[in-house]
């Protein structure tokens, strides 16, 4: 963040930040059919756009702002979101690193939670309306907000998105007027009143706060839970219990681990399609040359690019060790050494950069170059003997790289800045070779009202 950024625009800026980092997220985009739609048709989404959504309209609606963050220029989410997204400010266009695709990213399940027990609200706190005086028609509702369930979870590592669960209650009498069927074929069927099951999924950003929650709330050798989505209110078997139960407004949740959908679950034993052995019936052979078609996009293609080349010296990475993983973040890694190496604390500017993830015990600390040797000794001798500490607490280890430990971790960043760019110019690539396919087609066209239409309702 730039020095003349004033209290209100950090604000902003943090926030807009935020949002970026979860519509952008895998998480989000498993959820969100309109976003997986605009970036599968031309691989980003405009800065306009983005402003359409209400939760960012709220924020702020000046484009500069945005653009400023989607550059990751936030201190606190900055760092992240350059890892997730790129903006290219000449077309004010944002785009993932990595991008989406249904066969990498999965359906979440493996880095997800089915909590139950969940609490509602009860008919002695509907109030003084009429739900209070005839309990019949009482509609109970969750007593807890998304962001009181994500703060549970929090302390075992970053929570991606939390789903308040609901099922549906099928409309008296349908299935006699419907037959077996349960609805008339060809035609929607209508699934009725909604109601809360009492359940949260709760997925992690990582498999290491994934793996946290486990070892502390899972009962020893659990098993995920493959009845989630149906309202059990059976009793929980007590056979084995967990190191901690979590409760919230006096509830104990119970805590399970997700079972991953069905056809994700063969996904690397085989090359068969998401829908099985399953053969085409008869009049679907337009739909078998579609998928085909969809098979070849979903083919990599192979680019060529001018490789990155750093130029770098010697003695300016130092290595961390023995970092606190509860305590411990960018922030104030950056806080604790930037006086001693004589730069400022401005991400942008300072020419430091920290190569942290949160809730590990190492990290690095990276000079543009070699021009503060001498602070960096200094403050490699003040973090061993203690007199600098990071997040209150003192550090394990500390050192300069040299030798083959520099070389390796010059290797992998280097290995690292190619890897992005390759992924870039092959979203590129297949981007346009989507555009080719569909160009010829007329038809029907696949962007129109969702892109104001469903901004609207972020």
């Amino acid at each position: 963040m730039t020095d003349a950024t004033s209290p209100d625009e950090a604000t902003k800026l943090s926030a807009l930040s935020e949002r970026l980092h979860f519509f952008f997220s895998n998480a989000n985009l498993r959820q969100d059919k309109w976003m997986r739609t605009e970036l599968e048709k031309s691989g980003c989404l405009t800065l306009d756009a983005l402003l359409r959504f209400q939760t960012i309209k709220k924020i702020s609606e000046d484009t500069t702002l945005l653009a400023r963050a989607a550059k990751g220029e936030d201190d606190t989410m900055g760092e992240r979101l350059k890892e997730l997204i790129v903006l290219d400010e000449e077309r004010g266009e944002v785009r993932r690193v990595v991008p989406w695709d249904w066969k990498t990213m999965g359906d979440g399940s493996k880095l997800s939670l089915w909590v139950k027990n969940i609490p509602l609200t009860r008919p002695e706190e509907a109030g003084d309306g009429e739900e209070a005086t005839d309990t019949s028609n009482f509609k109970p509702r969750y007593a807890v907000t998304r962001d009181e369930v994500k703060a549970l979870f929090e302390p075992y590592g970053r929570v991606a998105i939390v789903q308040l669960r609901y099922g549906h209650r099928e409309p008296e009498g349908q299935s006699e007027r419907n037959g077996r069927g349960g609805h008339p074929p060809g035609r929607r069927n209508n699934r009725g009143e909604s109601y809360p099951l009492g359940a949260a999924i709760v997925e992690f950003e990582n498999e290491e706060g994934m793996n946290k929650a486990c070892l502390d709330l899972l009962p020893p050798e659990s098993e995920p839970d493959n009845k989630h989505e149906k309202d059990d209110n059976g009793d929980e078997d007590k056979e084995n219990e967990p190191k901690t139960v979590l409760e919230l407004k006096g509830n104990k949740l119970t805590v399970r681990k997700m079972t991953p959908l069905k056809c994700f679950q063969d996904i690397g034993k085989d090359k068969r399609s998401r829908v099985g052995d399953q053969k085409p019936q008869d009049g679907d052979n337009h739909k078998t040359e579609s998928k085909r078609k969809d098979e070849e996009d979903d083919k990599e293609v192979e680019v060529e690019f001018e490789p990155v080349i750093v130029d770098w010296e010697k003695g300016c990475v130092i290595a961390l060790g023995g970092l606190s993983s509860e305590k411990c973040d960018r922030e104030s890694i950056r806080e604790a050494v930037s006086d001693i190496l004589g730069v400022t604390k401005d991400v942008k500017n300072s020419g430091l950069y920290v190569d942290y993830n949160r809730g590990d015990t190492v990290g690095k600390l990276r000079m543009k170059d070699a021009s503060k040797s001498a602070e960096m000794k200094e403050l490699v001798d003040k973090l061993s003997d203690g007199t600098v500490l990071i997040a209150g607490e003192k550090v394990e280890s500390a050192k300069i790289l040299e030798g083959e430990e520099e070389e390796e971790y010059w290797k992998k960043f280097i290995d690292f800045l190619n890897n992005r760019k390759r992924q870039r110019e092959e979203e590129k690539a297949q981007s346009r070779k989507r555009q080719k396919r569909f160009s010829g087609g007329g038809g029907r066209g696949r962007g129109g009202r969702g892109r104001g239409g469903r901004g609207g309702r972020r």
